[in-house]
C-alpha cells in the first residue's frame, strides 16, 4: 500500500506541474504611446502566440519565466523581451525607418516605400538568388503577395506563366508587362534572357494608379526589373556557380502485365470474347474500339500456332514487363556559372558580367542551354549624367514539348507513355515490344499510340534565340530636385525554328498525314524606344512631399517572320 500510494502522489505532482501554465499580460504602444493593434506575440522558438487587441492589450500562456517574447509588426523593427510575471508589461516598438525608406521604382520615377500611395510589391533578390534556376521568373514563386506564378509543364527553360491579382481575362492573355532599365517588353521570353545575378531590384506594380503611366499595356500589372551598375572603389570579380541534379520525384502508378491482362478480361463477357477475340482459336483478326487486334493477343483464349500448351492469366503474374515511365525519364544534370567584373569612381563606374547556364531535361533528348553576356557604364560630369547598358544572350533548346499535340487532341507524348501496351506473351522476347515502332495489335490508322522512346530518339527539335538591348540616357539636373531626360533603346530578338521527323516517329510514320516531313521557320523582331521627360521632385516642411513629371513617349516595332514545310521527304537519311 505504501509503494501504491506514492506512484499515487508522483502522478498528482506531475499532473499539477502539467497543468501549471504561467499567464503573462502586457501592452504594445508605438514610440507616440499609442497602443498597436494586431502585434504579433510569439514565445520564441515555437508556434504559441496570440495577437494585441483593440488597446494593444495581449494576454499569452508560457511554460517558464525565462522564456523569450518576440513582438513583430509591419513597418516596425521586432523587440525580443523576457517574459515577466509579477507586472504586466510594456513593450515600445519603433518605426523600421530603413525600411520605409527603402526606394521602390515606379514607371518612371523612384520613390520611397512610406510614400506609395498605390499597390507595389518588391522582391527581395538575395533569397531569389539562392534558388539555381535560369530566370528570375522561376524563382518568383510564392514569395511576392498576390502574385501567382506557374509552369506551363516544367520543360528546361520554359517560360513561367505570372498572373498579377488573378486573372483579369478570361479570353485573352494575362501576362503583364515587363519593363527592363525602363524599355517596356511585352515578350516574357526576352526578360527571361537577363541574368538574375544581373538584377538589382525587382518591383511589381498591381493597381491602377501604379500601372496606368503604361496604358491597356499595364492592365494586368508591371514587372519592372533594374540591372545593377559598377560600384566605386577598385576592381572587383567575383564568381558564382552551382551544380545540381534533377530527379522525377512522383510519377503515375500503373499496372503491372497481371493487372493489365486481368483489366482485358473483364472489360467484355465470354459471349464478346467467343465473337471478337477468337476464343476458339480462328486465328482470325478482330475489330475493336481500340483498333485491329489479333485472335492470338489474349494468350488464355487460344492455342499457340499449334502447341498444346496454353499461357493462363496467371502466367502474366511474373511475366516480363515495361514501365515506360521509367524509360523516358532520367536523372539530369544542370550546371550554372556567372562571373562579373565591377568597378570605378565618383566620375566613370563601369560593371561587364559573362554567364552560362547548361539544364538537361528529365525527358530523353531534352536539353536548355544560354549564353549571356552585359555590360554597362555610367558617366557623372557636375549636373549630367550618362548611362548605357548592352545585354546579349543566345538560348539553345532542344527536344519536343511533351504536351504538344498534332492531327488529334490525344496524339501527345504522355498518350503513349500511359497508353501503351506494356508486356508481351509469355514466352516472346521483351525486347520486339521496345523495338518496334507500333503496336501490332492495335489499328494505327485511328489509334494514335506509339512507341515513346523511338519518337524521343528520332525526333529532332532545335530552338535558337538570339536577344540583344541597347538601352541609354542622358540626364541634366536644371535645378535642385528639377531634372530632364532623355532616353533610348534599341531590341533585336530573332528564333530559328527546326525541326524534322523521319519514319520511326510519331509525326513522321507511314501511317502519318506527312510522313517524313522537315520544317524551317525564323522570327525577327526589332523594337526602338525614345522617351523625353522632365521631374520635379520637393519636399516641404520634411512632411510634405511635391513630385511632378511631364513628358513623350515613341515606341515602334517591326516584325518578320518566314517559315517553310517539306512533307513525304523520300530520302530521309539525308
Amino acid at each position: 500500500m505504501k509503494r501504491i500510494y506514492l506512484i499515487i502522489c508522483l502522478l498528482a505532482g506531475s499532473l499539477t506541474t502539467a497543468f501549471a501554465q504561467i499567464i503573462v499580460r502586457g501592452t504594445v504602444v508605438d514610440d507616440q504611446n499609442e497602443p498597436l493593434i494586431g502585434v504579433n506575440v510569439v514565445v520564441k522558438g515555437t508556434s504559441k502566440g496570440t495577437i494585441t487587441d483593440m488597446d494593444g492589450k495581449f494576454s499569452l500562456q508560457i511554460n517558464k519565466n525565462s522564456d523569450i517574447l518576440v513582438f513583430s509588426y509591419l513597418g516596425y523593427q521586432n523587440v525580443e523581451k523576457q517574459a515577466e510575471t509579477k507586472r504586466p508589461m510594456s513593450i515600445l516598438m519603433r518605426e523600421d525607418k530603413q525600411a520605409l525608406d527603402e526606394v521602390v521604382v515606379i514607371g518612371y520615377q523612384d520613390v520611397r516605400k512610406r510614400d506609395l500611395t498605390g499597390s507595389v510589391a518588391k522582391a527581395n533578390i538575395d533569397d531569389m538568388l539562392k534558388a539555381p534556376v535560369s530566370s528570375f521568373d522561376q524563382a518568383l514563386a510564392g514569395r511576392v503577395a498576390g502574385v501567382t506564378v506557374s509552369s506551363g509543364e516544367g520543360t528546361p527553360g520554359g517560360t513561367m506563366n505570372i498572373v498579377i491579382r488573378g486573372n483579369n481575362s478570361v479570353t485573352q492573355d494575362n501576362s503583364p508587362l515587363y519593363v527592363i532599365d525602363g524599355f517596356p517588353v511585352e515578350d516574357a521570353e526576352a526578360a527571361s534572357t537577363i541574368n538574375p545575378n544581373d538584377i538589382e531590384s525587382l518591383d511589381i506594380l498591381k493597381d491602377a494608379s501604379a500601372t496606368a503611366i503604361y496604358g491597356s499595356r499595364g492592365a494586368n500589372g508591371v514587372v519592372i526589373i533594374t540591372t545593377k551598375n559598377g560600384t566605386i572603389g577598385a576592381p572587383v570579380v567575383s564568381y558564382d556557380g552551382s551544380f545540381g541534379v534533377q530527379r522525377v520525384s512522383r510519377t503515375i502508378p500503373l499496372m503491372d502485365a497481371y493487372e493489365f491482362m486481368r483489366l482485358q478480361e473483364e472489360m467484355y463477357t465470354t459471349a464478346e470474347m467467343q465473337t471478337h477475340y477468337g476464343y476458339y482459336a480462328t486465328g482470325n483478326d478482330v475489330m475493336t474500339e481500340y483498333g485491329r487486334i489479333p485472335s492470338n493477343y489474349f494468350a488464355n483464349l487460344y492455342s499457340l500456332k499449334g502447341l498444346d500448351y496454353r499461357p493462363t492469366l496467371d502466367d502474366y503474374r511474373n511475366a516480363d514487363q515495361y514501365d515506360w515511365q521509367d524509360l523516358i525519364f532520367r536523372d539530369a544534370w544542370q550546371q550554372n556559372h556567372s562571373i562579373s567584373l565591377t568597378g570605378g569612381n565618383t566620375d566613370v563606374r563601369y560593371n561587364a558580367s559573362l554567364s552560362y547556364f547548361d539544364q538537361d531535361g528529365v525527358v530523353l533528348n531534352s536539353n536548355y542551354n544560354r549564353f549571356q553576356g552585359r555590360a554597362g557604364l555610367r558617366v557623372k560630369k557636375k549636373k549630367m549624367t550618362a548611362n548605357m547598358t548592352v545585354n546579349f544572350s543566345r538560348a539553345t533548346s532542344l527536344g519536343s514539348s511533351p504536351s504538344q499535340s498534332q492531327y488529334s487532341g490525344m496524339n501527345n507524348l504522355f498518350y503513349s507513355v500511359w497508353g501503351y501496351r506494356p508486356v508481351t506473351q509469355p514466352g516472346t522476347a521483351l525486347q520486339d515490344l521496345i523495338d518496334n515502332d507500333t503496336d501490332d495489335n492495335v489499328n494505327a490508322a485511328n489509334d494514335y499510340r506509339f512507341n515513346p522512346i523511338r519518337s524521343l530518339q528520332n525526333e529532332y527539335r532545335k530552338v535558337t534565340t538570339d536577344n540583344t538591348q541597347f538601352n541609354g540616357f542622358l540626364e541634366y539636373e536644371i535645378l535642385k530636385g528639377l531634372k530632364i531626360r532623355a532616353t533610348g533603346g534599341y531590341t533585336i530578338n530573332s528564333r530559328r525554328n527546326e525541326t524534322f521527323n523521319n519514319s520511326r516517329t510519331r509525326y513522321g510514320s507511314p501511317v502519318s498525314t506527312n510522313k517524313v516531313n522537315a520544317t524551317f521557320g525564323t522570327y525577327e523582331r526589332n523594337t526602338w524606344l525614345n522617351e523625353d521627360y522632365m521631374t520635379y521632385q520637393k519636399t516641404f516642411n520634411r512632411a510634405h512631399n511635391l513630385n511632378v513629371m511631364a513628358g513623350v513617349s515613341f515606341q515602334s516595332s517591326r516584325y518578320k517572320y518566314y517559315s517553310m514545310q517539306t512533307t513525304n521527304i523520300p530520302y530521309e537519311s539525308l
